[in-house]
């Protein structure tokens, strides 16, 4: 069995500890080299394994992006963007409610030919004269003014045509869209018939005294009242929305004749002109009357002359 020798001598114990901290000096540095190739080996592969796990991510995101489209086909997921959607496509199909006027002024060649042709393009559109004003001064063109309506699909195409009838000098045309009028009182004319109908109800039910029946029987009558007044508005606003109204005016300026002006000869021939028709008449007149009283002077003679004879008889008596 071996045995190990501790050193004894004053030298020997002197040399031990220097050697002492210069052993572990080393074993220090030993295990630190041992160390830094696993540190820097652990970091290498943490920085390869980063690459990996970023395609990872990626893809992740990729099949949340999918599967977010996948759940809306339109590409996005706020519900209430697409109820306005929604409702903006649904008040573009509702039937708009417009109110249109024109007017037309035309110059034309021959006043009655343009008339005629003017009537004309009015049953050729299906519309009606809702007005007519013809007329004129001595020594001036002829000039008439026609309000006409016309339904409202045939309303450009007798504009077209209308301006074919003469030059024309000036045309306007305006528009008024009444579509929320128009739905509002229809959504208001139903709510109160709604109202009208819980209030007849309750009336026929009712057991209450008498009073409270006339009552009732009051707001029955208001409410019949607004709901009438609702529908004659509405029905003018259908009236004007389902037929355009247009006002043609037409000036007479060539092929026309003016008449020839009066002198102060003429005018004292058509003065004693006037006076022999007034004696005539006048004349004619009496004769009439003459004949119409014929036959009471005739029966009055027939009666009254033995009157006569009878009363003077009777004073000689």
């Amino acid at each position: 069995m071996n045995t190990v020798q501790t050193p004894t001598s004053p030298l020997q114990r002197n040399l031990v500890k220097s050697l002492l901290p210069l052993g572990l000096f080393g074993l220090l540095a030993l295990a630190g080299c041992g160390a830094s190739p696993s540190m820097s080996g652990s970091t290498s592969s943490e920085s390869a394994g980063a690459p990996a796990s970023a395609p990872a991510a990626e893809g992740a995101l990729a099949s949340d992006s999918e599967g977010s489209n996948k759940a809306n086909p339109m590409g996005g997921s706020n519900a209430p963007g697409n109820a306005t959607a929604q409702l903006i496509q649904a008040a573009s199909a509702i039937p708009r409610k417009i109110i249109y006027n024109a007017t037309v002024d035309l110059l034309a060649d021959n006043f009655t030919t343009a008339q005629r042709s003017l009537l004309s393009l009015i049953q050729k559109h299906k519309g009606y004269l809702s007005e007519t004003n013809i007329g004129s001064t001595p020594g001036s063109p002829r000039e008439g003014t026609w309000k006409i309506r016309v339904p409202e699909a045939e309303f450009s195409g007798f504009m077209a045509d209308v301006v074919k009838l003469g030059e024309l000098q000036t045309t306007h045309t305006d528009s008024q869209d009444v579509t929320a009028e128009f739905y509002d009182l229809q959504a208001r004319i139903s709510n109160k018939q709604v109202e009208e109908k819980r209030l007849l109800d309750h009336l026929q039910r009712s057991t209450a005294k008498l009073s409270d029946i006339l009552q009732i029987e009051r707001e029955i009558s208001r409410v019949r009242g607004e709901i009438e007044q609702m529908q004659g508005r509405l029905r003018v606003l259908a009236n004007m929305t389902s037929l355009t109204t247009i006002t043609v005016t037409l000036h007479e300026v060539k092929g026309y004749v003016a008449p020839k002006p009066t002198t102060f000869g003429s005018q004292i021939a058509r003065s004693f002109q006037s006076s022999v028709d007034a004696l005539a008449d006048v004349g004619k007149a009496i004769i009439l009357i003459v004949v119409a009283l014929a036959p009471w002077a005739i029966i009055s003679l027939i009666i009254g002359f033995p009157l006569w004879r009878l009363v003077r008889r009777f004073y000689k008596l």
